[in-house]
């Protein structure tokens, strides 16, 4: 069983996906807080975070959420990425409030 999260663009909103062994599982709404955790602490508990997004037959296959700005693993290695929307990413969340990805926050992500 393999599980990565992604980091997708997709229409007008961002959303994290859990995916386990190539198949949707979980879509999370990106915010600056689910980003922060999805690239500043991440992973072991990746496979517990709750999507807010139904995840339809139509939607099991990444690809269906999107352009994919970034996955990584469980152990936190990236496995591919995109660097212009990366970066193009991290200015719209955090440097154009004043703050970077990797800035302390006030929560994680919620795991419930």
């Amino acid at each position: 069983m393999e599980i990565t999260a992604e980091w997708r663009s997709y229409g007008e909103f961002d959303v994290v996906l859990i995916v386990e062994d190539g198949v949707v599982k979980e879509a999370l709404a990106a915010d600056a807080e689910v980003l922060h955790d999805f690239l500043a602490v991440l992973i072991p508990n990746v496979a517990a975070w709750k999507g807010d997004h139904p995840v339809d037959d139509d939607r099991l296959a990444p690809s269906a959420w999107g352009a994919l700005i970034m996955s990584r693993t469980t152990s936190g290695e990236i496995t591919d990425m995109d660097p212009e929307r990366f970066w193009a990413g991290v200015g719209i969340w955090f440097r154009s409030r004043g703050v970077d990805y990797n800035t302390p926050r006030s929560r994680t992500v919620n795991a419930d």
